[in-house]
């Protein structure tokens, strides 16, 4: 009895191995001749047989036959994974194989996926379907993880597709992972910021800021954008508070003292704010921001007075001169920074209508036509 029971089990084992390896090159065969689904539902039987499952070509079949799914556009359509289980099934197959006798093999087959996966990632996102382009991408990333490789480009196109398509957690998450690995940088903390704002949470979004710009002191984008979020919240001494903090730590970074002249200017401390231009000028002479609106300060300053001016009555020409004297100061003031700036950009029309303004007011009427030319040429 016990000798019956055990040729039993041989045989039972024995019938489980041969399913096994018959399920094998069932699969093969049918992804032969192109009948890939039922290929696949072989191969998936074959996965579960113990024997089987520890053999290479099983995984590299398994591959290979995934990877024509995945060129059948309505099979891609049933089996939306097809590419991602290629790639296990490749990776599968490597780790199955310490000699590397099907190397070359297994290699190409990942490659060739990951192509497949930024091509279809790229049609995808041609037509709108951004969150199908982001799972394909994924895709991308996963083949090149296979090969211990970061697919950066993937992982910032991923966060786009998540950002077009609303997934605004999973697009933040993806542009931060770029930030950390230095790709499109500085502008994806831009991305992280702007869209943190969107989700009204503008304090994560000035971290970001903040934390970015330890890393680039210099960048002006960044800057700006913090202040502007200070700007619409109103919080003005609070950004001036700031960015004194970081000019009195980077006294060589004119865009810290531009900044911190813009807001001064718009907190009505003029005097603050002629010194902060001063001291980005001193850094960088040929700064045409600090240059134009220092410039802009001075001619305002004029502009102003001789309002005031014009309302001094007619017989009290002593007043109305001594201000209009105080204008015409204010002016020349101005004129050297306003001609700097001309200098650094001679395309910026607010420049040039500054200056014909102030040629014309201090009497210097052949530049006054000069810039009068310039201006008409641009309006053609």
């Amino acid at each position: 009895m016990m000798r019956n029971t055990l040729a039993l089990i041989l045989i039972a084992l024995t019938s489980t191995i041969a399913y096994g390896q018959k399920d094998v090159t069932n699969a093969y065969a049918f992804n032969d001749k192109g009948k890939y689904e039922e290929a696949a539902q072989a191969i998936e039987r074959a996965i579960t047989n113990e024997k089987a499952m520890v053999k290479e070509k099983t995984w590299r079949y398994r591959g290979n036959i995934y990877m024509n799914i995945s060129q059948d556009s309505l099979l891609f359509i049933k089996y939306p994974n097809a590419l991602n289980t290629a790639i296990e099934s490749y990776a599968k197959a490597m780790e199955l194989d310490p000699k590397g006798s099907y190397k070359t093999e297994q290699i190409q087959g990942i490659d060739r996926a990951q192509i497949i996966a930024n091509n279809k990632a790229g049609t995808y996102y041609s037509t709108g379907n951004y969150k199908r382009a982001a799972e394909l991408f994924q895709s991308s990333i996963k083949a090149a993880g296979a090969f211990g490789i970061v697919d950066t480009l993937g992982i910032y196109n991923t966060a786009l597709c998540h950002e077009k398509a609303g997934m605004i957690p999973e697009a933040i998450d993806g542009y931060k992972k770029t930030g950390e690995l230095g790709y499109q940088v500085p502008n994806v903390f831009l991305f992280v910021a702007n869209l943190q704002k969107q989700q009204g949470d503008e304090e994560a979004a000035l971290q970001t800021l903040a934390d970015a710009r330890k890393v680039y002191p210099r960048e002006q984008s960044l800057i700006i954008e913090e202040l502007n979020i200070y700007i619409n919240r109103g919080d003005f001494e609070l950004a001036k508070t700031n960015l004194e903090l970081a000019a009195e730590q980077d006294p060589t970074n004119e865009l810290l003292w531009f900044s911190l002249g813009t807001i001064s200017d718009n907190l009505g401390k003029a005097d603050e704010a002629q010194s902060a231009y001063l001291k980005a000028l001193e850094v960088n002479a040929d700064y045409f921001d600090a240059n134009y609106n220092l410039g802009a300060m001075y001619f305002n300053k004029g502009v102003e007075k001789v309002k005031v001016a014009n309302d001094v009555p007619p017989r009290e020409t002593k007043k109305y001169d001594a201000i209009m004297t105080e204008a015409n100061a204010a002016f020349q003031e101005a004129m050297p920074y306003l001609e700097k700036a001309f200098e650094v950009n001679s395309t910026d029309v607010q420049t040039i209508r500054s200056l014909r303004d102030i040629y014309a007011r201090t009497g210097n009427d052949e530049k006054m036509l000069e810039m009068k030319k310039i201006l008409d040429g641009m309006e053609k």
